[in-house]
């Protein structure tokens, strides 16, 4: 993958999260609803740390995008949390305990850790030998 197809990939990424994470942080309660959230004041305090994370996260791809070589262990870490939010939240849509809008919207972080991963696979070779040099 070219430098500027990374570049693209990891800036995406981090505009989708703060896209994704700034509405429900700023407007909580709206947008939960949209969502199909509760919005009780305990699962609105989650629901905004979750979306500190998502932001902070989406930073880091920013910070990706403009260096990934620098930033290549943030990657495995987005890898890990995108599977994770996708494995508990799509468990969560299994059973009924939440509605389609936020599974629909979390499907597409399985599509970013694909592509992340492959980007990690056609950059190991390259960074070996970065490192050597």
């Amino acid at each position: 993958m070219s430098n500027a197809n990374a570049r693209t990939l990891f800036s995406t990424a981090a505009g989708f999260n703060i896209l994704a994470g700034l509405p429900l942080l700023v407007a909580t309660q709206p947008v939960a609803r949209l969502m199909g959230l509760q919005t009780t004041p305990t699962a609105a305090l989650f629901i905004q740390i979750s979306m500190i994370v998502v932001l902070v996260f989406g930073w880091a791809y920013w910070m990706i995008s403009r260096d990934p070589v620098r930033y290549r262990p943030f990657i495995v870490l987005g890898i890990i949390l995108k599977i994770l939010v996708v494995a508990v939240i799509g468990s969560h849509w299994l059973v009924g305990n939440v509605a389609w809008p936020l599974p629909t919207l979390v499907a597409s972080d399985i599509v970013f850790a694909l592509l992340f991963w492959r980007y990690l696979s056609s950059t190991r070779s390259a960074q070996a030998l970065t490192q050597l040099h």
